[in-house]
């Protein structure tokens, strides 16, 4: 912990015009590269329809940050690609009926963060997918394109540094699902089922890598 802040002082240094230069000289507010940071990913869905959590991950967010030179009270932006391995669900539709299906989270940007005041604020934005649908044990044939529309979630939790490890939460609407069946449209039992509002995600972001040290590929 102790080497991570002095890495982070030095880089705030850097960022503020007061760190040292090859020189010996104040370095240039705007000589400010972006540093690498990977954290591990692990997320918790709660599913307000069919009142069930999913676990996904652990996964990946690979990306960098900037120290915002000048910035009152210190800014800090970070950007990644986030990568979720697919996740074994089981429910019980309409109160009687045992399902069980593959969930595929997919990002469809990189996720865009801020560090400010002690609170980290992050936007991402996916897309979940059906596959390996069964109920009773029974095949369902979705077909390979069954998802939603993109959705922007938006959370926030505190937060010390890009280097540090914390947990994020927020709420979303699931939307609606699309090109769900074979032989015939499921588009209205799965948006029945699962999409609307009053979902909610826990992301735990640990953090693995980053700043001035050499990140080992993990």
């Amino acid at each position: 912990m102790v080497k991570r802040w002095l890495a982070l002082a030095f880089l705030i240094g850097c960022a503020l015009g007061t760190g040292p230069s090859a020189g010996g000289a104040p370095a240039p507010a705007t000589d400010n590269p972006p540093m690498p940071v990977h954290y591990r990913v692990d997320t918790t869905t709660r599913v307000a329809k069919l009142g069930s959590d999913l676990v996904v991950g652990p996964g990946r967010l690979d990306g960098q940050f900037v120290i915002v030179p000048g910035s009152n009270p210190l800014r800090v932006e970070i950007t990644g690609d986030l990568a979720l391995p697919p996740a074994d669900s089981y429910f019980v539709a309409f109160s009687f009926m045992p399902a069980t299906a593959t969930i595929t989270v997919t990002s469809t940007a990189p996720v865009e963060s801020v560090l400010l005041n002690g609170t980290l604020t992050a936007t991402t934005r996916l897309t979940f997918a059906l596959s390996n649908t069964k109920v009773h044990g029974v095949p369902l044939a979705v077909g390979p394109n069954c998802r939603t529309d993109e959705v922007a979630i938006v959370q926030s939790g505190p937060f010390t540094s890009p280097l540090s490890t914390g947990t994020i939460s927020g709420a979303f609407v699931i939307p609606p699902f699309h090109h769900c069946g074979v032989t015939e449209n499921l588009d209205p039992l799965f948006t029945g089922l699962v999409s609307g509002p009053g979902n909610t995600l826990r992301t735990m972001l640990t953090f693995l890598c980053g700043g001035t040290a050499t990140c080992e590929e993990r």
